[in-house]
């Protein structure tokens, strides 16, 4: 898979479950949190990939 299709599927996929997690389980909370769950969740993905190409070389 190319590297911009990777991206592009992990900022989709971020926005949406960080929107879902944070309608379910924070309410109250404002947009700010949706937008920290995102950075969480692709830096998350970014950087279980980078562990796991390091251990591959």
């Amino acid at each position: 898979m190319k590297r911009s299709t990777k991206a592009i599927v992990r900022v989709i996929t971020g926005g949406v479950i960080s929107v879902i997690i944070w309608r379910l389980f924070r309410p109250e909370a404002g947009p700010a949190f949706a937008a920290g769950l995102f950075v969480a969740l692709v830096g998350a993905a970014y950087g279980l990939e980078y562990i796991h190409n390091r251990k591959e070389s």
